[in-house]
């Protein structure tokens, strides 16, 4: 297999040819450089100016922010509205209305045309700043590129203006859907929260009277009522008048003993019985004194003797008024039976009725819970639904006197225009013209060392 030989590039030999085939090279470069000047004339310098514009959030129903962003994702949504909003078609037509045409722009019926919107919306572009990505930093720039550098600081300006503007038309729109949804919303509430009332008032209507109990039983849920109170003191009353009664039955049953044989008051008579009639208490002393001096006189004296008999009969005439005493006592305790007796009832039908009312409260107490939640609840909806729409109204209001954008300093422009100067239009040109025409001497003329050889088939092998 034949090796390739290595070929040495002969300069001098690519001078001569460049000097010889010189209509290859400088054909292009003349050309192209006659076309860079051109376009260096006939171009029309451009100017950028730029405004810096801080963002901020709605500060309406937001009082602990101040206007700051929730997160860097909300910011991040409405820098890329507000880039929306800078080149839209009618904000643009309105800043193209306020500047007016340029000085040398024909003016026309129609002004501004589509074309010229379009050309100013390429114009324009919003960024944050030194590269930086929305939603980064609160603060954004517009740039603007025109013309001369006056009419660019003037569309700027007339830009931001019709995006202020704009942005305050969204919100103002934004608000007052908001607000007719809010309306219905706070009826729809008003509705609810009125029909949970009304239910809730038949409910403390039918209870009457136990109204506040029935509140204390729901909002304490267990504990001492006045109702439960009252109950208590009742059951307290009634063991009490049960004794009582009890004690007088047993009473009576002595004293009608007693009275068939007042021995037996004598005998088996109760502290509690004659602590209640002091006037036994005194005859059944005088009775067993009228026995004991009967006694005393019998053992001493016979039967006929006078005193014995004077004995015998006080001890009858004590026994005789002890009868009579006895009778009384009975009809007083028969009248103290019928009393304790109809107390008794009477605290017993209390109680029945105090019980009965505690029952029908703790029947009704779960609903009637759950109609005091449920207006609560209601009332919590109504009440945030009101500030709701209170917040989409301040919204609307602040849409027509505040805006979110704040310019920062006046519109800046810098003190030459963007994009190469003509002189590095045309360098351009000529470096490109030279290049285009050494290629084609490369390609086309033929290698002076070797017949029928050009200088691109000698690079080639030089290159292998």
């Amino acid at each position: 297999m034949t090796q390739p030989t290595a070929t040495n590039i002969n300069f001098g030999q690519i001078a001569t040819t460049l000097k010889k085939h010189y209509r290859l090279w400088t054909i292009p470069t003349v050309a192209l450089t006659l076309l860079a000047l051109v376009y260096a004339i006939a171009a029309s310098p451009k100017w950028e100016a730029s405004q810096a514009l801080l963002v901020r959030d709605e500060a309406s129903g937001n009082e602990s922010r101040q206007g700051r962003f929730n997160d860097t994702e909300a910011m991040k949504t409405a820098q890329e509205t507000i880039v929306e909003v800078a080149r839209n078609y009618r904000v643009v037509e309105e800043a193209l209305r306020q500047v007016g045409p340029a000085a040398d722009e024909a003016v026309q019926p129609t002004w501004p045309a589509r074309e010229d919107v379009e050309r100013l919306r390429a114009a324009i572009r919003v960024s944050a700043p030194k590269g930086a990505e929305l939603g980064k930093t609160e603060v954004i720039y517009l740039f603007v590129t025109a013309g001369t550098r006056e009419r660019a600081l003037d569309l700027t300006d007339a830009v931001c203006d019709q995006m202020q503007q704009r942005l305050q038309e969204l919100r103002n729109g934004k608000a007052e859907s908001m607000i007719a949804e809010l309306e219905k919303t706070v009826l729809l509430a008003q509705t609810g929260l009125n029909e949970a009332t009304a239910r809730l008032e038949a409910m403390e209507a039918d209870v009457g009277s136990d109204l506040g109990e029935l509140r204390i039983l729901n909002d304490s849920g267990a504990g001492d009522s006045n109702l439960r109170s009252a109950l208590n003191q009742i059951k307290n009353e009634l063991r009490q008048a049960r004794a009582k009664h009890d004690a007088n039955e047993q009473q009576l049953a002595l004293l009608t003993a007693a009275q068939s044989d007042p021995e037996q008051l004598v005998v088996a008579t109760s502290n509690q019985l004659l602590e209640a009639q002091p006037s036994l208490r005194r005859l059944k002393e005088a009775l067993v004194d009228a026995q004991v001096r009967k006694a005393e006189l019998g053992g001493r004296l016979n039967a006929d003797h006078p005193s014995l008999k004077a004995a015998v009969e006080a001890e009858q005439l004590v026994r005789d008024n002890l009868h009579d005493e006895l009778e009384v006592a009975i009809r007083g305790l028969q009248a103290d039976l019928k009393v304790s007796g109809a107390l008794v009832v009477s605290l017993e039908t209390q109680s029945d009725d105090v019980a009965a009312r505690l029952n029908r409260l703790a029947q009704l107490r779960a609903r009637y819970g759950n109609l005091v939640a449920d207006v609560r609840q209601r009332s919590a909806i109504f009440e945030q639904a009101q500030k709701e729409l209170s917040d989409a109204q301040a919204s609307q209001a602040a849409a027509h006197s505040a805006s979110l954008l704040t310019r920062l300093d006046a519109p800046q422009a810098g003190n030459s225009p963007v994009g190469p100067g003509k002189a590095t239009i045309v360098g351009c040109g000529l470096l490109g013209g030279l290049l285009v025409g050494f290629g084609f001497v490369l390609l086309l003329a033929p290698n002076g060392q070797r017949h029928g050889q050009r200088w691109s088939d000698q690079l080639k092998s030089f290159g292998r």
